[in-house]
């Protein structure tokens, strides 16, 4: 009876103890397993561009300097089919023209360019805040919304609306009190923001705009255009 109790109590800190070594490599591997995961994302989604990027030239081949930039999404399209996912974690598809004036394919989570990446990014993320804004607006017969929630490289974004610029210059990771990516907007007329002939649009129509991740941040003001970081010379 001792014999078998020495042994069942054994074996249960033998069963603690595997359980125990489990988690300790569960937690260990987690984060490699996600490391390597985000590098086979980054280079499938480099070899799609790379294919999206042949298969225009192909297509298109010396056409691109009279085609406009729906031209050539369409014939992306065409040789691509499904270009929302050509990006296996469902980065944002830009075409820029090259000093060839050819159009390429660009992500907006894995382009090395990490400014042009962020400029591209804000550019999109303003268009798709006028759209829900006005859906916004509409949906509430006018009501100003405080926050209003975009799609953008398959991530849900929040912009909050404001009543002065923030204080990012540069990216998220490097400006206390932000993290990760971000965006907010202003309104002609509200807080600080200028409204009229000055400001070049009309009270309650958006003046200011900024978008930041952890490495560069991009500001849009409606009488002065783009800065920020993401626009300084490198």
């Amino acid at each position: 009876m001792k014999l078998r109790s020495i042994r069942g109590g054994v074996n249960r800190v033998v069963a603690i103890l595997l359980v125990a070594i489990a988690i300790m490599l569960v937690i260990i591997l987690i984060p490699a397993w996600d490391d390597l995961r985000l590098l086979s994302q980054r280079l499938s989604c480099e070899q799609a561009m790379k294919s999206a990027k042949d298969g225009l030239i192909i297509e298109y081949l010396g056409r691109y300097k009279e085609g406009s930039v729906q031209d050539a999404m369409n014939t992306l399209d065409q040789v691509m089919i499904a270009r929302p996912k050509i990006c296996p974690a469902g980065g944002e598809v830009y075409l820029i023209k090259n000093s060839q004036g050819i159009y390429e394919p660009l992500c907006g989570l894995h382009d090395r360019d990490m400014r042009q990446r962020v400029r591209l990014n804000a550019s999109r993320a303003l268009e798709l805040l006028r759209e829900a804004r006005r859906v916004a607006l509409r949906d509430s017969r006018g009501v100003e919304p405080d926050e209003v929630s975009i799609v953008l490289n398959s991530m849900t974004l929040p912009c909050v609306r404001v009543q002065q610029a923030q204080k990012l210059r540069r990216g998220t990771g490097t400006t206390d009190g932000f993290d990760g990516v971000v965006a907010f907007y202003g309104l002609a007329g509200e807080g600080d923001f200028p409204a009229g002939e000055d400001a070049k649009v009309e009270a309650g129509d958006i003046f200011y705009f900024v978008y930041a991740d952890e490495y560069h941040c991009a500001i849009w003001k409606a009488n002065d255009g783009w800065s920020g970081d993401a626009y300084w010379q490198q």
